[in-house]
């Protein structure tokens, strides 16, 4: 999801302001400092990239609200190695990419209004990405179980999502609260159906979150977002997707970048955490991610 300049602009000059009273409240303890490396410039079709997963030593992104409904293949340099169409498909408002050992799952549950009553995600089979440009994915309709009004609410709602996982045979989407400093866990199944997704705990993250990314090996999920357009990653030791999490949270704040809307988030193969950042006060690019203190 994506704002006027304008609107960013004045968002931001507002957080500056904030910005040091914020940060020394986070600083109660001396910690290891935490950053981001620019590893690439992404090329101007990716200027909205929204949401990100690494698959064959490649990311796969996705692009938000009114773009093409493709998937892109993009290699660390930033060039565009394929693009694959969802056939029969549309972008309303693509906003996470996730996937398992055989499926990717398109996230199109953009909702910033809080009105959507077409929230879907898109299940696409690894077995027919081979040689293909073009796939038909299977269709998984939901709607948010506690919703009962959809009445438009711009940038005031609880039921915006940007945030998804899979484990075993479910999906887990994380809400991007607009009115509150806390993200809902939502469940439904990763098969082809109509459901009603419902909700599963709270994860305290003190502003909007974006994207996320889980490793099973680790028991480790990762939440990126922003708080007064700060980005931050916040890291869940001992997450068990489907149970009610009592792990110790740690958050990293990015103060230095400020005003960089962060929208995707993956894992490499050598453990290494990306994220990107879609066209605002920064281009848009891939960027490398250090945690100072992480366990």
């Amino acid at each position: 999801m994506h704002f006027s300049h304008t609107f960013k602009i004045t968002l931001i000059l507002f957080s500056i302001l904030n910005l040091y009273a914020g940060c020394h409240e986070k600083e109660k303890e001396p910690v290891k400092p935490s950053y981001m490396t620019q590893v690439t410039v992404l090329p101007e079709e990716l200027s909205e990239n929204s949401g990100m997963i690494w698959y064959q030593g490649l990311i796969w992104t996705i692009t938000d609200s009114g773009s093409e409904p493709f998937i892109y293949v993009v290699d660390t340099a930033g060039n565009i190695i394929r693009h694959i169409r969802l056939d029969g498909v549309e972008n309303t408002d693509w906003e996470e990419i996730a996937q398992d050992e055989s499926f990717i799952y398109v996230g199109d549950f953009g909702n910033n209004e809080g009105a959507r009553t077409d929230l879907r995600i898109y299940k696409i089979s690894k077995s027919n990405l081979a040689d293909d440009t073009m796939v038909t994915p299977e269709v998984i309709q939901f709607a948010f179980a506690d919703q009962t009004d959809f009445t438009p609410n711009a940038y005031n709602t609880r039921f915006d999502c940007e945030a998804m996982i899979s484990r075993g045979d479910s999906l887990f989407l994380f809400t991007k609260n607009w009115i509150g400093a806390k993200t809902r866990i939502y469940s439904l199944p990763a098969v082809e159906g109509n459901y009603q997704a419902y909700p599963g705990g709270e994860l305290n993250v003190g502003g909007q979150v974006t994207a996320s990314v889980y490793s099973a090996t680790d028991k480790r999920l990762y939440l990126l977002g922003y708080m007064d357009y700060i980005p931050f990653v916040w890291v869940c030791n001992d997450f068990f997707p489907g149970e009610n999490y009592e792990g110790l949270m740690m958050q990293f704040l990015f103060p230095e970048k400020i005003g960089m809307q962060t929208e995707g988030i993956v894992l490499t193969d050598k453990g290494e955490l990306l994220v990107s950042c879609e066209q605002s006060l920064y281009s848009p690019a891939i960027l490398k991610v250090t945690l100072g203190d992480q366990p």
